[in-house]
């Protein structure tokens, strides 16, 4: 069985780019039960929040504190037995995980 990765996605203010890079990862060709993806809103002020709600990820939300911060609880909060970090304006390939853990 293929190990359980965590994605960890610090967001602020990110309305413009938070969705493709959430459908990106949702998209990847790693077994999609074998992976979950974690947002962690950072205080975002615009309309981050309803985007990240408008799709089945793990949403933890907090207060601005920055985005090593944001990385921390998610990483604190992941269940995966590895976790990867992406920014929140980020598109990876869609081999992206699969390629990953090759190595």
């Amino acid at each position: 069985m293929k190990p359980y990765i965590s994605i960890v996605i610090p967001a602020y203010n990110s309305e413009r780019t938070i969705g493709k890079a959430i459908e990106t990862c949702q998209t990847q060709d790693y077994p999609h039960d074998r992976f979950e993806i974690i947002i962690v809103n950072d205080g975002s002020r615009d309309g981050t929040e309803k985007i990240i709600k408008s799709y089945d990820v793990r949403y933890i939300c907090q207060e601005n504190k920055g985005p090593a911060s944001a990385r921390n609880t998610g990483w604190k909060n992941a269940k995966g037995d590895y976790v990867f970090f992406l920014d929140s304006d980020c598109i990876p390939d869609r081999d992206w995980l699969s390629k990953t853990m090759a190595h």
